[in-house]
């Protein structure tokens, strides 16, 4: 079951990046991972964020967005004995000059793979 899901992860990732996708990686060191949208006239969507472990572990998951001095918690979620998590978003959430996607893990030897799309 854990290779199907590390399978579709990469599929998804694979077919994403086919259509136009950003995708970018970062390691977990700290266990914190921030993108921040640099562009004054740029608009980008995080279409899904992969979180890799090395072994399988156990902790949690969480997905915030700050926007102007505030944070958002957008989603979060504990795991048990797996070493991929997958975060897809529902519904799109624009990031705009000035604001920033923040990943956060309680597991810190990993890394973050993030893919979004430019509106």
């Amino acid at each position: 079951m854990k290779k199907l899901v590390v399978i579709l992860g990469i599929a998804c990732a694979a077919q994403l990046a086919a259509a136009g996708s950003i995708a970018s990686t970062h390691p977990l060191a700290k266990g914190t991972v921030a993108l921040t949208n640099t562009q004054v006239n740029s608009v980008w969507i995080p279409v899904a964020v992969l979180v890799s472990f090395p072994t399988p572990n156990t902790g949690s998951f969480q997905v915030w967005r700050s926007s102007q001095a505030h944070s958002y918690l957008l989603d979060s979620c504990t795991f048990t004995n797996v070493s991929t998590v997958i975060w897809e978003p529902n519904v799109n959430f624009p990031f705009t000059l000035g604001e920033a996607l923040v990943i956060r893990s309680s597991i810190t030897n990993g890394f973050v793979q993030v893919i979004r799309k430019g509106e």
